[in-house]
Order: structure tokens, then sequence, then C-alpha cells
């Protein structure tokens, strides 16, 4: 993957990278002003299209409201941010975005100023990306989910598929082995129990793992973690690789039960990634 098709860079206070790793800051917000339009490419029905094949470094400004609706398309690659002080960087992964008006004004004309109107047919908006912290080096668990005994159910998994947003859906999961997860940790989803077994998804922590009321109504608690979910499997389609297939190419797991959230060494993630990609 080459960061510069799926990123954009933003200068911020070196203060915002340390409220991002800590967990303190979780929404980074990008003013989008009428400074800059080399990106431009036409106007379709009030509609300002930005260049698709090319990840713009900044955001560019429009002069038409268009009845509320963000007058842009934000690149459906745009995946992550990078954050940048000039000295320090961190690398986001973006997990949500939402688009607001800010400033409304009335546009004169090329030129000149625009004076602020809240009836005017131009507006400054504003980006605002849901973020979480990459970690240099992620861990990854294989997670479990048995839709025959699970709260979880099939009919679950398709709703989830059929209303993704920014090309994933969000679960909270109970993890195993939770020591070491935190957030920004990666994982593998494997179905069990029915004729559809096999990785349905994977995905990434966007939490630390915390107690919590076990799934089954037993009275005793369990670690979750709260995760985004990617690159799902057509729910009425069988995975591409069986339990048996992954059993022969990664001995060292056992493929037809267990529990949910098992650390897999970096040998092995980096085994399955390979046989999935």
């Amino acid at each position: 993957m080459d960061i510069n098709d799926v990123a954009m860079t933003l200068e911020v206070d070196s203060s915002v990278i340390e409220g991002v790793r800590s967990g303190n800051v979780k929404g980074i917000a990008v003013s989008i002003r009428d400074d800059n339009q080399n990106m431009l490419l036409e106007n379709i029905n009030g509609m300002l299209i930005l260049d698709v094949e090319e990840t713009p470094d900044t955001f560019h400004g429009c002069y038409f409201h268009n009845d509320g609706v963000f007058p842009y398309i934000i690149r459906k690659s745009l995946n992550f941010l990078v954050l940048s002080d000039g000295k320090d960087s961190c690398l986001t992964r973006i997990i949500d975005v939402d688009t607001q008006p800010t400033t409304r004004f009335r546009f004169q004309e090329e030129g000149k100023p625009g004076v602020e109107d809240p009836n005017g047919d131009s507006c400054i908006w504003q980006v605002i990306f849901e973020v979480i912290p990459m970690p240099d080096k992620p861990k990854c668990y294989l997670m479990r989910w048995n839709p025959t005994i699970s709260s979880f159910t099939a009919e679950d998994y398709e709703e989830c598929v059929s209303h993704m947003q920014n090309g994933m859906f969000r679960l909270n999961w109970s993890i195993r082995e939770w020591e070491e997860a935190r957030k920004g940790d990666m994982f593998f989803m494997l179905r069990t129990g029915d004729d559809k077994a096999g990785i349905v998804f994977n995905g990434q922590f966007i939490s630390d793992p915390y107690p919590a009321d076990d799934w089954n109504g037993s009275v005793k608690r369990r670690m979750y973690v709260d995760m985004i979910c990617t690159n799902p499997i057509d729910p009425k389609k069988k995975p591409g690789i069986s339990p048996a297939q992954l059993q022969k190419a990664i001995p060292s797991i056992d493929w037809q039960q267990g529990h949910s959230g098992i650390l897999l060494s970096e040998d092995e993630a980096a085994q399955l990634d390979e046989l999935l990609s």
C-alpha cells in the first residue's frame, strides 16, 4: 500500500498529536476555504468536484451553499490522515467523516470580498474526521464468531453489511487474551459452526479492552473491545478459503474451535494476511 494514495497530510500543533496518541483528541476538524481552487475540475449542478485521481493536500472552497449539502466528493480511498507539526508526525486512520457548514456569506464577484449573510449563497465548510492513531507495530488477533450460538446473528451480520458507512461497520466483541490488546490493534474474524465458515471480515480495535456483562447472560463478566469491521464477505456467500484449507496452511492454529480473541504471532498474522490477499 502506498500511503500517498490513501492519506492526506495536515499541519497541526504538537499538542494535537499528543492528544490523538493519548486518546483525548478523537476528532480532527478541517476548515475548507475559498483560497485555492487549482484542483477543481468543473461545476455540475452546484457540486464542486475534486480531482479523484490525486489525493489533495488541502480541501478547497465553494461558492454554493447547495441547500445545505456538502458540495464535494471526498475520495473513497482517503483512509488515513498524517498529522505533522514539522518535526513529529502521527499516522491516524479515519473511522468516520462529518461535514458541517460554518460561516455563510454572499459572493459578490471574482476579486471582491464575500459579505457575511445568513441567507447567502456561499459557505465556509468544515470537515470533521474521527480518527484513531495507528501503532507502529500493531498486534493482530483472531476473533471467533459462531452465529448458531452468538447474540450476534447471521441476520445481524446482513444488516451491518447492508448499512455500512465509509466502507465499515462497528461492533463490540469479547476478547479472551485481552491483557496486551490496545486500541489500534488489528483482527481477523473467523466464522464457525455453519456452512459459511471461514474468515468473513477484518478490521481494527478502536478501544482498549473494558469489562462488561457476559453476552450470553451468565453472571460472570467478560472483557470486550470496540472495533471497526472492514472487507466483509457477502453474507450469502461462503468465504474463499475454508477452515480446512486454513488448517493446512497455518497448522499452529486450531481453526475448528477455540475462544474469541487469540493473539497471533507475527508469523501467523503475516501468513494469514498473505493467504487472504
